[in-house]
């Protein structure tokens, strides 16, 4: 026992070691396990699952109890009439038991129509239910990689920095040796303190960045969270928009979810239409009667039983059943209308998704170029500024633009891995 606590213990340890490292997939499992709306949609999967059991109760039996004990007042009460009273000071008790069930026959298929429909929105609800998890998921994406875009920017700042500071002291040695002007060395601690000035604005961002993580997975704000991701860069591919659509039109969990709130509507309506038929129901009950005391009656008791058959049908009710039916059909036909809505909505969602993800592709082509480029120019420049020949203006700018192109490859990288990310979930692909 006790080596099991203790290997209990250090995996407790383990896990709590490791979460000052997350990668992707142990910060979905941890914020989706702390996550409000993820409980929210728990709570409602569970109350669908009682309305089912609840609509199903109704068609068994009912059984019920009851006892009564009555002790009543002298009679007869003295009351000021016109005419003689006679007195009788004798009271009478009277003991009253029974036990009775009761089985629903045929209720115009009223009970089986929302047992139905119950069982309906259950799956509506368990749908949903997915589909929460999916978006939460989608913000722990956005939130991750947010925060690693952050970080990424944080060392091509720190990378420049140290490049700048490097050329920084050949110029002092340069200054020394009457090689420079003293304005190239100033130019360069300006240029020193700029790279300074945006890696602190940096650092500020990727706090933030990282408060809004730990936001979304359920940590302190100001947890000091850690994040890796070895391999951001994915590899560009083509996709058929027409084949996607397809998919997501088959796939999305709020128009299946909206497939089986029509088939509850279709059951409501059903049950709408009941009070239209006659109502039976089978009965049977037991019965226990004590009377004691009164100059009236004899001291008695009686047990018996009887079991019969019941109906109720309701001839006239002012048009509520007209009403009720109306009513329900009218809420089937919102239903429909807003699933056919929905069906526009996610097309326009997905061609929005395609697009974007399309145009991250592109971008990723451009700022290849525009890297390559920037660090071939900084290479000529830096070796004529080697050799006297270039300024230290023209270096400054060559690294300045080099760093920019870094910064924009490596946000068109993690861009492109969140449109990819966005449109599985539109597509309605799972995501975690």
């Amino acid at each position: 026992m006790k080596k099991l606590l203790l290997i209990l213990l250090l995996s407790i340890t383990h896990v709590h070691a490791q979460t000052n490292n997350l990668t992707i997939g142990e910060g979905l499992i941890i914020g989706l396990n702390s996550s409000y709306e993820i409980k929210i949609a728990n709570s409602d999967t569970l109350i669908s699952d009682a309305q089912v059991t609840n609509a199903w109760s109704n068609m068994l039996p009912i059984v019920t109890v009851g006892a009564n004990y009555n002790h009543l007042s002298e009679m007869p009460i003295q009351f000021n009439l016109p005419f003689p009273q006679s007195t009788n000071s004798d009271a009478l008790t009277a003991i009253y038991a029974n036990a009775e069930i009761e089985q629903p026959l045929f209720t115009g298929f009223r009970l089986l129509s929302l047992k139905n429909a119950s069982e309906y929105n259950k799956e509506a609800s368990l749908l949903e239910k997915s589909k929460v998890k999916n978006n939460k998921a989608l913000e722990i994406h956005q939130a991750f990689w947010s925060y690693y875009k952050a970080e990424k920017f944080i060392e091509v700042l720190i990378e420049n920095l140290s490049v700048v500071e490097s050329q920084l002291n050949n110029v002092e040695n340069l200054l020394k040796t009457g090689l420079t002007t003293k304005s190239n060395l100033l130019k360069l601690r300006v240029a020193v303190g700029d790279v300074k000035s945006k890696l602190i604005d940096a650092t500020h961002n990727s706090k933030i960045a990282q408060a809004n993580f730990n936001r979304v997975i359920g940590f302190a704000i100001n947890a000091e969270t850690k994040i890796s991701a070895p391999n951001y860069i994915e590899e560009v591919s083509n996709r058929d928009f027409n084949a996607i659509l397809s998919e997501a039109l088959n796939s999305r969990l709020e128009l299946k979810a909206n497939n089986f709130r029509i088939k509850a509507a279709d059951e409501i309506i059903t049950a709408a239409k009941s009070t239209w038929f006659p109502q039976v129901k089978a009965f049977g009950s037991y019965n226990y009667l004590k009377l004691e005391g009164g100059s009236l009656l004899n001291e008695d008791a009686v047990n018996f039983w009887m079991v019969g058959l019941g109906m109720k049908w309701n001839i006239w009710d002012w048009w509520k059943t007209s009403s009720n039916t109306t009513i329900a059909e009218e809420q089937h036909f919102q239903i429909e209308v807003a699933s056919k809505m929905l069906r526009e909505k996610i097309e326009i969602e997905v061609y929005s998704n395609f697009l974007n993800l399309e145009s991250e592709a592109d971008k990723i082509k451009l700022n290849k170029l525009r890297v390559e480029s920037a660090e071939e120019n900084f290479r000529i420049i830096d070796d004529k500024f080697t050799a006297q020949v270039a300024t230290s203006t023209e270096l400054m700018e060559a690294s300045t633009l080099l760093t920019e192109a870094k910064i924009k490859l490596i946000n068109s990288y993690i861009n492109y891995k969140l449109a990819r990310i966005k449109l599985d979930n539109s597509i309605g692909r799972k995501i975690y």
